[in-house]
C-alpha cells in the first residue's frame, strides 16, 4: 500500500475492529494473520479438544496467537481469559512455541493492571517472550500488504482522496499534553545525541530546522511521558512504526520537506493543524530525528558547505 492507501485504511479498520467481538473477530484475526504470515495456521476448536489452547500459531516464528475480543472490555475479565489462554498453551501446546501472542480488540490499548499481569508472566516463564497484538499493529501489518488484498480482508473500499483526520491514535495522549505544555523562547534546545550537523545535512529548509530545534526544547517531557508508560516497548514500537514510514516515503519521494510533510500526516492525519496542535506533532517529530529514526545523521567526517550560525 502507497501512503494515501495507509492513511485511508486507519478508520477504516477503526471501524472495523468497533463491530467484530467474539468469533468474528477471531475469524478477522484468521483472515489478517493469514494475508500476512503465509506459515499462519488457523486453528479451529473441534469438540471435546477445544482448541488445545491456540487461536493459531505461526510456524516460521513460532508463535502461539490467544484472541480476546469482548463487546466491553474489563481488565479483570481480560486478566482471567489471559491467564487461562496462558496456562492452556503452556499444558497442551509445550514446546511448540517460544513466542505467547495475546490479540485483543481493545481500540484504546490494553488496561494498565492487563499490562502488569503480561509484566508478571514474562517474569514467570523467562524463557518464552510475551507479546500484545491490537489495533495499531493490525494496522501497521494491513499497512505492508496490498490494497486489494487489504479491502477483500475487511469486506470495505477505503475511502481514497480525501482528508484523513484519524492520525496514530497512540501518539494522540502525547500531543494533547505537548499542545498544553508551556515552553518559553528562551529555553535551550536539548540537541540530545545527535550530530550537530544532522540538521543541515537532512537538507530541509532553514526554517523547518529552526521548527525542529525548536521542537527538541520538548524532549524532556516526551522523555518523561514514555518513562512512565507500564509498557517499557510502547516508544520502541512507536519508533520502528516511524522508520518503516520514512523509509517508504524516501524510496517514493526526493524532497525532503515532502518527507517530513508525509511524516506529520503519517502522525496526524491530513486535516490542517491548529497552532498548539502542529507545535506538538513537531516536538514529535523532533524527538524521533534526534533518535535518528527519521532521517539519516551525518556521516563521519562530513562538513557543510556553509557556517553554520
Amino acid at each position: 500500500m502507497d501512503f494515501d492507501e495507509r492513511m485511508a485504511l486507519r478508520p477504516v479498520l477503526w471501524s472495523v475492529m468497533h463491530e467484530r467481538t467474539g468469533a468474528a473477530f477471531e475469524s478477522l484475526f484468521h483472515d489478517i494473520m493469514s494475508l500476512c504470515d503465509p506459515t499462519f495456521v488457523d486453528v479451529r476448536t473441534h469438540g471435546k479438544l477445544g482448541d488445545k489452547g491456540s487461536d493459531g500459531l505461526s510456524l516460521s516464528g513460532k508463535k502461539l496467537y490467544a484472541c480476546y475480543a469482548p463487546e466491553v472490555p474489563s481488565s479483570s475479565a481480560t486478566i482471567k481469559k489471559l491467564n487461562g489462554d496462558v496456562e492452556s498453551a503452556f499444558r497442551q501446546r509445550s514446546g511448540q512455541f517460544s513466542t505467547f501472542v495475546f490479540v485483543h480488540n481493545d481500540s484504546r490499548g490494553v488496561h494498565p493492571d492487563v499490562a502488569s499481569r503480561l509484566a508478571e508472566l514474562r517474569s514467570q516463564h523467562d524463557q518464552t517472550r510475551f507479546e500484545l497484538i491490537g489495533t495499531r499493529q493490525l494496522r501497521d501489518m494491513l499497512g505492508r500488504c496490498d490494497i486489494y488484498d487489504v479491502e477483500q480482508v475487511l469486506g470495505r473500499q477505503l475511502p481514497l482522496n480525501h482528508a484523513i483526520g484519524i492520525g496514530l491514535d497512540e501518539m494522540s495522549e502525547l500531543l494533547k499534553i505537548l499542545a498544553k505544555s508551556r515552553i518559553t523562547d528562551n529555553d535551550p534546545p536539548n540537541l540530545g545525541p545527535i550530530s550537530a550537523f544532522k540538521l543541515v545535512y537532512s537538507a530541509l529548509t532553514p526554517e523547518t530546522q529552526a521548527e525542529l530545534r525548536d521542537g527538541m526544547k520538548h524532549s524532556d517531557v516526551i522523555d518523561s511521558y514514555y518513562s512512565d508508560r507500564i509498557d517499557a516497548m510502547e516508544r520502541d514500537e512507536v519508533a520502528a512504526s516511524f522508520h518503516r514510514e520514512y523509509k517508504e516515503l524516501r524510496e517514493n519521494w526526493d524532497d525532503p520537506e515532502e518527507i517530513l510533510l508525509g511524516l506529520r500526516t503519517f502522525l496526524g492525519g491530513s486535516r490542517p493543524a491548529t497552532g498548539p496542535v502542529y507545535r506538538a506533532q513537531t516536538a514529535v517529530l523532533s524527538s524521533f530525528f534526534q533518535s535518528c529514526d527519521i532521517f539519516e545523521d551525518a556521516p563521519d567526517g562530513w562538513t557543510p558547505q556553509v557556517a553554520l550560525t
